[in-house]
C-alpha cells in the first residue's frame, strides 16, 4: 500500500486520478508546519489578518498533507498566517485543501491554488468576500477578475459595496437573511454608519431588490438621510413600517402595492410607525 494511502484517516476517500484537491475542514490542532516553511510574521499585517478573519471567517483554504508518521496530523503546506489566526481566535476548524504525496510538490496544485480559486465550491457571498478582501489588500483589479473569472466592473463593484462592512451586515449576508443584490440596493442609498441598522430592518421581510430600490425612491430617502443624523430613528421607523406594510400588500402591481402603502402612511412617529418597529 502506497506510504499515503497508508496514511491517509479512515473515511476518507482519494480524489480520483487527475483531479483537483477537495476541500475540507480540519481541525486547527492537528496541523503543524512542514520543516522548513515555517517563517516569521509581520506583527501589524497579522493582526490584520486575525482581525479580518474574526470578521469574514477564512474564506481562502490553507493547503496540507497527511503527516507520514500514522500520527493522523496534518503538514502545513501554505497557510500558515492563517492557520496562526485560527488557533489565536480559538476556531476550531479552517478550511483546506487536503493534498496527498503525489501532489505536495507539485507546482500544478499550487497553480491550481492560485489562478482558480473561484473553481472550488464556494458561496457567491464567500467568493464575493474573497474578491473585495483582495482588492483590500492590494491586488490590482485585473488580476483579481481574472483569478476569478469575473469582469473587472464585477470586482470593483463588490469593492465598493462591501468596504466597511460591519459584522453584523457579513453575517446577514452569509446566513442568508439578505443576498448580494439587496445589500447592493442598501449601501448605494444608505450612508456606511446606517447600514447595519436598515439591514437588520429589511432583513424580516421577502422584498426583492427592485422592490427595495423602488422604495428608497419612493420614500424620498436621500432627502431623509439630508436630516441628518438626529433624525435617523424616524427614518429607521419609517423603512421599518413600509418594508412591514409593502410586504404584507396582496401580490399586485409594485405601483398599485406603493399607492396603498401611502394611503396608510400613518401621520406621526409616535402611533403608527412604533408598533411596527417593536414587532421586528
Amino acid at each position: 500500500m502506497p506510504v499515503e494511502e497508508a496514511n491517509r484517516p479512515e473515511g476518507t476517500a482519494r480524489p480520483p486520478e487527475g483531479s483537483p484537491p477537495l476541500v475540507q475542514r480540519v481541525p486547527v490542532v492537528r496541523i503543524r508546519p512542514e520543516d522548513g516553511l515555517g517563517r516569521k510574521r509581520d506583527r501589524e499585517g497579522h493582526r490584520e489578518l486575525c482581525r479580518s478573519i474574526e470578521q469574514f471567517g477564512v474564506l481562502t483554504p490553507v493547503t496540507v498533507r497527511h503527516a507520514p508518521d500514522k500520527t493522523g496530523d496534518y503538514l502545513l503546506i501554505k497557510g500558515q498566517g492563517r492557520t496562526l489566526a485560527c488557533r489565536l481566535l480559538g476556531i476550531d476548524e479552517i478550511p483546506a485543501v487536503v493534498v496527498d504525496d503525489r501532489f505536495a510538490e507539485s507546482v500544478k496544485v499550487q497553480q491550481f491554488l492560485v489562478e482558480n480559486v473561484a473553481r472550488l465550491r464556494m458561496r457567491a457571498i464567500d467568493r464575493a468576500l474573497l474578491i473585495a478582501r483582495a482588492r483590500q489588500e492590494g491586488e490590482e483589479t485585473a488580476d483579481v477578475a481574472r483569478r476569478f473569472g469575473v469582469s473587472a466592473a464585477t470586482v470593483r463593484r463588490l469593492e465598493v459595496q462591501l468596504e466597511g462592512a460591519s459584522s453584523s451586515e457579513v453575517a446577514a449576508l452569509k446566513s442568508g437573511s439578505i443576498n448580494l443584490a439587496l445589500h447592493a440596493v442598501i449601501a448605494r442609498h444608505v450612508p456606511l454608519n446606517e447600514r447595519s441598522d436598515v439591514v437588520a430592518a429589511v432583513a424580516p421581510y421577502s422584498l426583492r431588490p427592485k422592490e427595495m430600490e423602488v422604495l428608497f425612491v419612493a420614500l424620498g430617502w436621500s432627502d431623509l438621510v439630508s436630516l441628518g443624523s438626529e433624525y435617523r430613528q424616524h427614518r429607521l421607523l419609517l423603512l421599518t413600517w413600509a418594508c412591514r406594510i409593502l410586504n404584507d400588500l396582496p401580490s399586485v402591481t409594485l405601483k398599485d402595492r406603493l399607492r396603498q402603502m401611502a394611503l396608510q402612511l400613518p401621520l406621526n412617529f409616535g402611533t403608527g410607525l412604533q408598533p411596527a418597529l417593536a414587532a421586528r
